[in-house]
């Protein structure tokens, strides 16, 4: 069994090295993105061609000692957790909306999504589980719904670091995975991809974006159909122990009848109560009718 698993590994490692040889070979010579230089653990897959090593400090700013989580806020940061280090997240949000005499309430929990840095620096695998409790109490009736969502599968490629104004580089290969209780599966592998793109404009101040495009199951009316969400998060180290964050939120979709565009505003902080463990706490209120009209909650995360 040792040695099985100790093929596997080169296996993969092997994998790992013609697919960079590959992209390699397929970068024109007057790309804007080549191979980083063959450090012995490059932190990204690319660089730029004009990098001057200007990275504004990346992710991490001033504490790079510090836990980069992907939680409370919507957007995810574009740095991995390294190679060899695990880190786990969980948090609770609660959701609730009022519209036409119905009240929805909704209870999200443990939302664990835990990362782990293989193979390189720039690696992450990830792995998420999460369930729900939903209440809805209407005129004439209420009533509750609780069970497990589909499971979530990804991967985090660190591109590029930060070069002037060139933004740092992260992609998400990501899906959900038909695991859930029937209230909540999809019934089908849904793919998905995020693009993160983040500037660190000061030693205190870091604007992180992302865009995500999702396959959705519409609870509306049968079938599926394209999410995509766009999120612009602000960043600020008001010391080295809190960390402030306020982000826009938009959820948008081709092809989904019955579901309407959402608009978020969306706030909170991350306490460091030691360099690898992290509590925070969110709120954000809905902007438009058809969003949610609060949602909040807390969490803790850590990593080894």
């Amino acid at each position: 069994m040792e040695r099985f698993q100790r093929l596997s590994w080169d296996g993969l490692r092997q994998l790992l090295a013609s697919f960079m040889a590959v992209v390699a070979t397929t970068l024109p010579v007057d790309a804007p993105l080549a191979l980083a230089a063959s450090d012995e653990r490059p932190m990204k897959l690319l660089s730029y061609r004009y990098d001057r090593g200007d990275d504004g400090g990346g992710e991490e700013g001033l504490y790079g000692d510090r836990i980069v989580t992907d939680r409370p806020h919507i957007a995810e940061a574009a740095s991995t957790v390294g190679l060899g280090r695990v880190q786990v997240e969980n948090g609770y949000t609660f959701y609730v909306d009022n519209a036409a005499g119905t009240t929805t309430q909704l209870h999200s929990y443990p939302e664990t999504l835990v990362r782990a840095g293989l193979f390189q620096e720039w690696f992450e695998f990830r792995i998420q589980y999460n369930a729900f409790s939903e209440s809805v109490a209407g005129p004439a009736a209420t009533s509750f719904l609780q069970g497990s969502d589909d499971l979530y599968l990804g991967a985090k490629v660190a591109l590029a670091a930060q070069a002037g104004i060139l933004p740092e580089l992260t992609i998400f290969p990501q899906m959900r995975v038909p695991t859930g209780s029937p209230a909540y599966s999809a019934d089908e592998v849904l793919p998905g991809m995020n693009f993160v793109y983040a500037w660190r404009v000061g030693e205190r101040t870091e604007i992180e974006c992302n865009t995500n495009v999702n396959r959705r199951r519409n609870p509306e009316a049968a079938g599926y159909y394209t999410e995509y969400l766009q999120t612009f998060n602000f960043e600020y180290d008001l010391r080295r122990r809190v960390m402030l964050f306020s982000e826009f939120v938009v959820f948008a979709q081709v092809g989904g009848v019955g579901v309407p565009q959402q608009a978020y505003s969306h706030g909170g902080l991350h306490w460091f109560l030691l360099p690898n463990l992290q509590i925070d706490v969110h709120a954000a209120v809905g902007l438009n009718e058809a969003a949610a009209d609060f949602f909040g909650g807390s969490g803790l995360s850590w990593r080894w």
